[in-house]
């Protein structure tokens, strides 16, 4: 009897420690089917930001999507991942040196904005790889642009034309990230980058053409000083010029004024002497009718009337002079 009710407490015991491990074991299951399952959930889903764009890839079977995905979260098989690419504008910054046309070397700085089109992501992937490779690709276009239009333009239009400067600096730019016209995804020649802007911060030229345009500059400066002063000497010597022609002009004017006076002057004084000799002779012709003079008359009666007028009258005269004409009369 005590060994029956042994062996069947044995029993019961048995299957209380079978239920346990069966519990145990179907628990064990459920947590690693459950663990598995968050596992592979977990590398199912993978997150874009909105500011992303990405390519879908399998690294087990390595295949790549054909289209991009925006931002969100995003499943797959297991274990894939996203090739991501910035969804917005990307800015990058040059800074080197470029040869003039006229073989000067410039110093530049240049800050230029691309963008990765949705379309051409695939086939940047394929050529590219990754994001990293494309960036480092693109950024090196971007200074063979640059540098390519600097060969373009002479040393002096980096500081007239720097706006159209900047313009080709574009154009180049854009050529070189986004190909020819007419390209396609197969034939691609450019980097499949999208230019946005580009701007030219700074020219910084070479010391010797600054120290010879400040020598140009310098020699204008003295040369147009040197017209100056040239102009204030013609200036000064026209002035003097002009006040000689007029002290000329005063001259001339005075002497011919001087001349007229004289000349008036002469001609009265011809006018009274010949009125006096005129009025003389008429005297001496009225004294010769009346007095029936002849010539020794005459003397005698001019001589009377030279006394006449003298009021004092000296004169010393040597013989055979002959001073009185009284019996002439």
């Amino acid at each position: 009897m005590v060994q029956h009710s042994l062996a069947n407490a044995f029993d019961r015991e048995r299957n209380v420690i079978g239920k346990t491990r069966k519990k145990y074991v179907y628990s064990c299951g459920c947590g690693s089917l459950l663990i598995v399952a968050i596992i592979l959930i977990s590398v199912s889903l993978k997150k874009l930001t909105s500011t992303e764009l990405g390519v879908e890839y399998d690294t087990w079977t390595k295949q790549l999507d054909d289209a991009a995905t925006q931002g969100g979260l995003h499943n797959g098989p297991p274990g894939f991942r996203f090739i991501k690419f910035p969804s917005t504008q990307i800015t990058a910054e040059a800074r080197d040196t470029c040869v003039s046309r006229d073989g000067l070397r410039v110093n530049f700085q240049v800050s230029y904005q691309y963008l990765m089109p949705e379309v051409w992501i695939v086939a940047a992937v394929k050529k590219y790889r990754d994001f990293s490779k494309w960036g480092t690709i693109v950024e090196a276009a971007g200074i063979s642009a640059i540098q390519h239009s600097c060969s373009a333009f002479n040393i002096t239009s980096f500081q007239t034309l720097r706006n159209l400067i900047q313009i080709a600096m574009y154009d180049e730019l854009k050529l070189k990230l986004e190909g020819t016209e007419g390209t396609t995804i197969e034939n691609h020649d450019g980097v499949y980058a999208l230019a946005i802007a580009l701007q030219l911060k700074n020219v910084d030229l070479p010391s010797e053409y600054k120290a010879a345009i400040t020598d140009k500059q310098s020699a204008k400066e003295d040369i147009a000083l040197a017209k100056n002063q040239r102009n204030q000497e013609l200036t000064k010597a026209n002035t003097k010029l002009l006040a000689a022609q007029e002290e000329k002009k005063k001259i001339l004017d005075k002497a011919a004024n001087d001349a007229n006076v004289t000349l008036t002057e002469a001609d009265l004084i011809a006018q009274q002497t010949t009125f006096a000799f005129a009025a003389e002779r008429a005297t001496i012709e009225q004294a010769i009718e009346n007095f029936n003079l002849d010539t020794e008359g005459v003397l005698s009666y001019l001589a009377n009337q030279l006394y006449a007028k003298a009021p004092t009258l000296r004169a010393t005269i040597r013989e055979p002079a002959k001073i009185s004409r009284k019996d002439e009369l």
